[in-house]
């Protein structure tokens, strides 16, 4: 392929700058129909830049109808020609092939880039020889598989065929209850009336998004984050801005400063069990946070994913409880607490919030199932919770634990990691020399799976790091992931040339 020259100092990101250049050597001939255009990891690595960056400008070639992937062989500029077939196709076969064409002219105005380049880098990572650390999921051996089960056949039971109609929007008013009574471990209060119930709490940082999200609009995240909130925020049209991260969470000072400069819409947060480093925000700075969006009227989405999940004390007191003028909206999943296929989560909001917040989730799927939402109630209330909770969480200190004794033990000069006191992650970053994608696709040929961490950053790379999840596997195995791991880093070191990386302009301090 012709050389493409990238601007990074730029104000046009550089995946649009890739689409326009591939799309001007396809326009002019210099790539002719049918010619391959060179894989996501080749063309990523010709150019210095993010696997994420090269998907999502082949994801809008693809959009214009300029190129055509084809699954296990490549993607190719224009439509795909017929080709001669020694097997006889039958005509309704062709007609439906070609039917489908037109689609490819289609503008796609909703795309998920992070999403789909982490399930497409992570195909070979479903093989049995290679050990997963790249997960972030809780255990399905301490799923309440059997408990759930009674209380769900309980609930059909013993409610009124009507509890099986239509639902509320808002939820069940028992499950609105308990989790406004919950609130209160995190000095969160709040009525039931305050509650929405959502279907997980990915769909509860959509529905802020798309209510109070307009394309343009600039939202500030921390860097690196959960890399579904990423996507979500981007395919409403927004802007966003990194906001560093330390060992005590989101650098408050930092988002002060860009908040003067950008004038954000909203801030998004993880300050308990933060994805994908594992710290957590201290008091002081959420205190401060919450002084932040009063003074300037912000809006801040609040995501707790799993702050049951606390390995060194109690959780502290949510940035929702300094709140004083409903700035502060709560997300509350049960997906890692609970079991991930309930897809059940809440959002706790103050104010005339509420009722814009009732509102999308009609437009969006009408309610949450109230079978699911009764049964999660039942088993909320009932003792075994409370133990079945003590059990996975002193089981996911333990495997915590076995991943940084084994991080201390193993890894080389140069590489270092945050130590997560809450939940399912932690974030490795690596010397300035290595990529990241180039550890993660070396550590895959050792025969273990991370997060690339390039899709966690809301911005192009460096710095370089990797997202470690040590829930879902038992200590010996997250023992041998992590030494295979250092195998990998370890020969990558000992082959670098001592090219120092380019510097961005933001910063990630993890």
């Amino acid at each position: 392929m012709d050389v493409i020259q990238l601007t990074r100092n730029s104000d046009t990101p550089l995946y649009r700058q890739l689409h326009a250049g591939i799309a001007s050597l396809i326009r002019s001939g210099r790539i002719a129909q049918g010619d391959r255009l060179p894989s996501v990891r080749e063309l990523a690595r010709q150019l210095d830049v993010s696997l994420i960056t090269v998907v999502q400008a082949y994801q809008v070639l693809a959009a214009d109808g300029l190129v055509q992937a084809a699954v296990g062989r490549g993607t190719f500029a224009g439509s795909p020609q017929a080709a001669p077939s020694q097997s006889l196709v039958s005509r309704e076969t062709i007609v439906a092939t070609n039917d489908t064409e037109w689609q490819s002219s289609l503008p796609v105005h909703l795309r998920a880039p992070r999403l789909t380049a982490m399930e497409t880098l992570l195909r070979p990572a479903v093989r049995s020889a290679v050990i997963s650390l790249a997960g972030g999921i809780p255990d399905p051996t301490l799923f309440p598989v059997r408990a759930l089960g009674r209380l769900w056949h309980r609930a059909l039971a013993v409610e009124d065929p009507k509890f099986l109609q239509y639902g509320s929007p808002q939820g069940d008013p028992s499950l609105r209850a308990w989790i406004a009574g919950l609130g209160a471990s995190a000095g969160i209060t709040a009525r039931a009336d305050e509650v929405l119930v959502t279907s997980g709490s990915q769909q509860a940082i959509d529905l802020i998004a798309r209510t109070f999200a307009a394309p343009g609009d600039h939202v500030l995240v921390e860097s690196p984050t959960f890399l579904t909130a990423l996507d979500i925020f981007e395919g409403r049209g927004a802007k966003l801005i990194g906001i560093p991260v330390d060992a005590d969470g989101m650098r408050v000072d930092a988002a002060a400063a860009l908040v003067e400069r950008y004038r954000p819409r909203l801030i998004y947060t993880i300050p308990t069990a933060h994805n994908p480093t594992g710290v957590v925000m201290s008091d002081d700075r959420r205190r401060r946070l919450a002084a932040l969006a009063r003074q300037h009227n912000l809006l801040i989405l609040e995501d707790d994913t799993c702050s049951e999940f606390s390995y060194d004390g109690e959780a502290p007191a949510a940035v929702k409880a300094y709140d004083s003028g409903g700035h502060v909206v709560f997300v509350r999943s049960f997906s890692k607490t609970v079991i991930p296929g309930l897809r059940v989560g809440c959002i706790v909001a103050h104010g005339p919030i509420v009722a814009r917040l009732i509102e999308a989730k009609l437009v969006m799927d009408r309610f949450t199932s109230p079978l699911i939402q009764r049964t999660l109630w039942r088993y909320l209330s009932s003792k075994q919770y409370a133990r079945d909770l003590r059990l996975a969480r002193d089981t996911y200190r333990r495997r915590r634990d076995t991943v940084l004794r084994m991080l201390e033990a193993s890894m080389p000069v140069g590489v270092s990691w945050t130590r997560p006191t809450a939940g399912f992650n932690l974030w490795l970053t690596l010397p300035p020399e290595i990529p990241a994608r180039e550890a993660f696709t070396e550590a895959l040929k050792e025969g273990v799976a991370c997060g690339l961490g390039d899709l966690f950053l809301p911005h192009t790379p460096p710095p370089s790091g990797l997202r470690l999840s040590f829930a879902d596997k038992p200590e010996d195995i997250l023992a041998e992931g992590v030494r295979r791991l250092s195998v990998a880093l370890r020969r990558l070191l000992s082959n670098r040339s001592g090219q120092p990386a380019e510097q961005s302009e933001y910063v990630t301090s993890v």
